[in-house]
Parts: structure tokens; C-alpha cells; sequence
């Protein structure tokens, strides 16, 4: 296995948290740790894309801040999945949780989880697909 390096510019804060981790998880560095956190997200990302589902939650957590939260309007106006509903609730002075429940085929409610996802100023993204049974999905409505 050949190793390569990269560079990674992330906040202070950010790095002070993770070196806890590091430390408390008995690391051997910061380089096993991020390994490791790679593995989790790929297989996190590769789980979501087998997902079969036609309704999604999408939990959003990011810094209240104007431009940012227009973008995040705008993109689920333009958005092929069909928005059902959006929780806004303020969780900090700075920080907000947006709950976005999704409707529609896998490809466009990973279409806007990933436009979101890349939105500056987007600190966590988590996507839950499921789809119900046929015989769940038709004829009774709330």
C-alpha cells in the first residue's frame, strides 16, 4: 500500500476536539485517526447509495446566517425531490437544525443532499433514506 500526503486547513477549534479523540481513542496519530474517519464516511456513503428508499430525512446543522439559509431555500425550491416539509429550529445564538423530509426517486434526494452537503458554511449532513411497502404508500392520506 502506497501512502500519500495531503494538506488539510480546518479550524483550531476543530483540530482541539479531534486531538481529544485522538488521545482518548489511544491513536498512535492523527493520521490513523483521519484514516479511520475516512473509512467511516466512505462506508457511510456507500451504504446511503444502495439505499432504495423514496422518502429521506435530511438533518442539517449550520451557522445562522442569511445568505447561507437563501441558498438552502433556493436549493430546495430548484430541487427535483419533492420538499414535504422543513423543521427550522435554533439550536445555539449561532447555530441552526433544519430537518428536511424528502420525497422521490434516490437519485434526487441524494441530488440535493449533495447540493446541500456543499453549501459553504454547512457544518453536519445526514441523509436517511427508507421507502415504506407498496400497500403503505397508497390510498390513505393524512
Amino acid at each position: 500500500m502506497t501512502l500519500k500526503r495531503f494538506g488539510v486547513s480546518i479550524p483550531e477549534d476543530l483540530l482541539e476536539k479531534f486531538d481529544e479523540i485522538v488521545k482518548k481513542k489511544a491513536y498512535i496519530g492523527r493520521s490513523e485517526a483521519i484514516r479511520d474517519a475516512m473509512r467511516g464516511f466512505i462506508s457511510q456513503v456507500e451504504w446511503e447509495a444502495e439505499q432504495e428508499g423514496t422518502m429521506a430525512s435530511l438533518n442539517i446543522v449550520y451557522q445562522h446566517k442569511p445568505r447561507l439559509m437563501a441558498n438552502l431555500i433556493q436549493a430546495q425550491h430548484n430541487a427535483h425531490a419533492h420538499v414535504v416539509s422543513t423543521v427550522h429550529v435554533h439550536i445555539s445564538k449561532s447555530h441552526c437544525l433544519e430537518v428536511i423530509t424528502l420525497k422521490g426517486d434516490r437519485h434526487s434526494i441524494e441530488g440535493l443532499a449533495n447540493k446541500i452537503s456543499g453549501l459553504k458554511g454547512i457544518e453536519y449532513v445526514r441523509l436517511f433514506t427508507f421507502a415504506l411497502p407498496e400497500s403503505e404508500n397508497s390510498g390513505h392520506t393524512h
